[in-house]
């Protein structure tokens, strides 16, 4: 058991296969700005891009879902110029520059969300629990019924390493016939 566990499967179905997958979410996002073309030039539905975006911010990181928010952002504004822009084009291109910058703030703020919960659950992962240690050796039991040292359990379950040494107090408990021989041996030597 060297090494970190992975981690529990999610309880949201959001973090599951199909919808943490960049290439289902991609997939997605181009069947929602096909059926916005096919909608026709009445009828729009770039809300719907909000829904890709930010499972994708949330999956599979804030970079890949800004540059997808990007991309639907530009097809929508192909679409719209496919179907013939109803207003002006500086009153085109100011609708698209809103709707991009809608689309990457609530992208960013799934992303971020998605970090602070992620470093949130391997913190909980790390400290919950209480941990059934032996009295005597200080060996600890892990799920699978079996004990590891102290050491090893701590290192599998965080990022945290040992280095040894002994203590002043252990030193003189288990080492003080030692001490006195030396110092014998000292004083000895220092009256010839």
């Amino acid at each position: 058991m060297n090494g970190p566990q992975p981690p529990p499967p999610s309880e949201y179905f959001f973090e599951r296969y199909p919808w943490n997958n960049r290439h289902v979410l991609f997939c997605i996002a181009l069947l929602m700005a096909c059926s916005d073309f096919l909608a026709g030039p009445i009828i729009f539905f770039p809300f719907l891009f909000v829904i890709p975006v930010a499972l994708m911010a949330w999956n599979c990181g804030l970079r890949t879902a800004l540059w997808l928010g990007a991309i639907l952002c530009i097809i929508r504004f192909s679409i719209q110029c496919a179907w013939g822009i109803p207003y002006t084009l500086p009153v085109a291109i100011i609708n698209a520059l809103i709707r991009l910058a809608i689309l990457f703030f609530i992208t960013f703020l799934c992303g971020k969300l998605s970090e602070q919960t992620q470093a949130l659950r391997a913190r909980v992962r790390t400290l919950e629990g209480l941990l059934p240690t032996c009295s005597y050796c200080k060996d600890i039991r892990d799920e699978s019924g079996e004990w590891q040292q102290i050491e090893e359990y701590v290192a599998s379950h965080s990022a945290a390493r040992f280095t040894h040494g002994i203590c002043p107090k252990c030193v003189t408990k288990h080492f003080s016939n030692v001490m006195n021989l030396e110092s014998q041996k000292t004083g000895a030597e220092g009256t010839h």
